[in-house]
């Protein structure tokens, strides 16, 4: 005899075969001529006072980098150089003081630069970076601080706390005059 199988089959053109999955609905598009933009506020960074200090290579000085807080002022001290203010809003919680931020960069003399970054791509679990720059002789190059000789940054976890340190660029270079 001949095996039937005992479930019937309906074959009808209202009915979709089980083996076509839900199909999701075709996306619909709506232009609007009269939107404002979408305004992204940047990220506030908290940091909280701290030295670190650097190694630059051979023949050449350790670099430090620390900052002290005077109420909404972050004062930023670079081995040899003029201290930098940074404007923010200061407190204090269960860690000490702290100030908030925003991201910011700062010239010092023609040849340095000082970065304050939400976007810390050198390290992998970062919340800010506070960077030192050494910038190229090229004027171009000046422009843009991915194209500085030398770096040193300071990284912050979302706490303030110092979360670590690097540095990178070519080692034992003749030390070039600071400016003051």
């Amino acid at each position: 005899m001949f095996a039937r199988s005992l479930a019937r089959t309906f074959a009808s053109s209202h009915t979709r075969d089980m083996s076509d999955g839900p199909k999701a609905p075709r996306a619909s598009v709506r232009r609007v001529f009269d939107a404002e933009p979408l305004v992204i506020t940047p990220a506030k960074l908290k940091l909280r006072p701290f030295t670190e200090y650097f190694d630059r290579g051979v023949g050449l000085p350790a670099l430090m980098m620390g900052a002290e807080l005077e109420g909404d002022v972050l004062i930023v001290s670079i081995s040899g150089r003029t201290p930098v203010r940074l404007l923010g809003s200061g407190g204090r919680d269960a860690h000490g003081p702290f100030i908030v931020l925003d991201e910011q960069e700062h010239p010092i003399g023609g040849e340095h630069a000082l970065r304050l970054d939400a976007d810390a791509r050198d390290a992998d679990a970062s919340h800010a970076a506070l960077s030192y720059f050494e910038l190229a002789s090229d004027r171009v190059a000046r422009q843009e601080l991915a194209y500085a000789e030398r770096w040193y940054s300071v990284y912050f976890n979302p706490l303030g706390l110092v979360d670590g340190a690097g540095s990178g660029g070519p080692r034992s270079l003749l030390p070039r005059p600071l400016p003051s």
